[in-house]
């Protein structure tokens, strides 16, 4: 098995940091996000270093850590009026479908969970507001690339460890990426089927302003039936359809 990726373990500290944090107890130092991540002790120093240098993460003077000004900066995006909008559509989407509905925004390499809302009786409990994942291979990550050539993809994506990250339909290189954009440029819409967690299957599209890609919505579950996949598709244009006007708004 490959070792996961710098950006994985960056996202995997990030998040047990924040999540410490926001649950009210003692933050963690660089021993303890060892202990939360099972991420050995001298490869969280170096991370968490490059990390502060981000500014995604703070450290007091007891070496605790706490999320810096760029994970806000990033979080601000929930106070914009249109995202505050886009509940009621998320919510829609998921009760609808029975699935689980995201917004997201790139974030370099990965993608930032702006909303989500969940359909009755859907497992997703992992999806966090602000939580990061690999921007190639879920539905909404994949959406924000949209527009990337492929001189763009391999600039973006030049660091990152593909082998081993998601699951068995993830794009394993630049190259790869590239064809499955290409196939989803052609089909109108991102089809994403076991791309970062085996059994899902997720559909996405690029929410564009005036300046180009701001956001993405996608929604995600198991294997839909031939009619339902149907449903999907048009309930997730119509949703596309009234963010996109949305966020043009003045």
């Amino acid at each position: 098995m490959s070792a996961p990726s710098s950006l994985l373990q960056g996202i995997a500290l990030l998040d047990a940091a924040i999540a410490q944090e926001r649950s009210g107890r003692h933050g963690h130092n660089a021993s303890r996000l060892s202990e939360a991540t099972g991420i050995e002790r001298s490869r969280v120093s170096r991370l968490t270093r490059e990390l502060r240098d981000l500014g995604y993460l703070d450290r007091d003077d007891t070496a605790v850590f706490s999320a810096g000004d760029e994970y806000f900066r990033a979080a601000g995006a929930l106070n914009r009026p249109w995202l505050r909008a886009a509940r009621e559509d998320l919510r829609v989407l998921a009760s609808r479908l029975g699935v689980s509905a995201q917004l997201m925004a790139a974030e370099g390499p990965g993608a930032i969970l702006l909303r989500s809302e969940k359909g009755p009786g859907v497992s997703a409990d992992y999806l966090r507001p602000g939580m990061v994942t690999p921007i190639w291979c879920t539905g909404p990550g994949r959406a924000l690339l949209w527009d990337h050539t492929h001189e763009e993809l391999q600039t973006l994506l030049d660091s990152v460890q593909f082998v081993g990250v998601g699951g068995p339909g993830a794009a394993r290189s630049v190259d790869e990426l590239h064809q499955l954009l290409e196939r989803d440029r052609d089909l109108g819409m991102v089809d994403a089927r076991e791309e970062y967690v085996e059994g899902v299957q997720e559909y996405a599209l690029p929410i564009r302003d005036s300046q180009g890609i701001v956001a993405s919505i996608g929604i995600s579950g198991g294997a839909l039936s031939a009619r339902r996949v149907r449903e999907a598709h048009e309930a997730l244009h119509d949703a596309h359809t009234h963010l996109t006007r949305l966020v043009r708004e003045p």
